[in-house]
């Protein structure tokens, strides 16, 4: 009987202090945030629209999720290109990413991710429009907080684009739901 209550303090202690998974195996979650975009190309202003990004991600084995993305985007920027106004905005961006989180303390994750985008913009001047898209590799960092058992915020930075004439990255924050 002495023997047991004198593991129960450092059990029940390790207990408290061992952080929990962000993402359990098995577990799936949605959810969604508000990106500031920043488009950077060689000789030009940079632009800094928005867009709402959404997720879907599944917990392969705990903490490593596998992730799909898909946004729009809500504002447009306006830069000037040698003297002539250009609207510039994102008209779509999707992508498929492996997440992998490290609890830091409950509730308390950083996370890094790596994967593929799929991304579309617009530039709008004098009536006309011009579309570019492209693909890239793509990778990032962030933070999560468990809000209770369902709900989690987070920030994060991506890179999404990192071409030789233009990048682009976004700074997310947002909620996921998991179920």
């Amino acid at each position: 009987m002495r023997i047991a209550k004198s593991l129960t303090l450092p059990l029940i202690m390790a207990g408290l202090t061992t952080p929990a998974f962000a993402v359990e195996q098995g577990e799936t979650y949605v959810g969604g945030g508000l990106g500031m975009i920043n488009y950077e190309e060689d000789g030009v202003a940079d632009a800094e629209p928005t867009a709402l990004i959404g997720r879907l991600g599944y917990g392969v084995a705990d903490n490593v999720a596998i992730e799909g993305r898909l946004g729009f985007g809500l504002t447009d920027d306006e830069v000037t290109i040698r003297g002539v106004d250009v609207d510039v905005e994102v008209d779509q961006v999707a992508g498929a990413y492996v997440v992998g989180y490290l609890p830091v303390a409950d509730p308390f994750s950083v996370y890094g991710l790596a994967g593929l985008t799929y991304g579309e913009l617009s530039a709008n001047a004098f009536g006309l429009s011009f579309d570019e898209d492209d693909t890239d590799f793509s990778y990032g960092l962030g933070a999560t907080v468990d809000l209770n058992d369902s709900v989690s915020g987070y920030a994060e930075w991506v890179q999404y684009f990192d071409e030789s004439s233009y990048e682009t990255s976004a700074l997310t924050i947002g909620a996921n739901y998991h179920f």
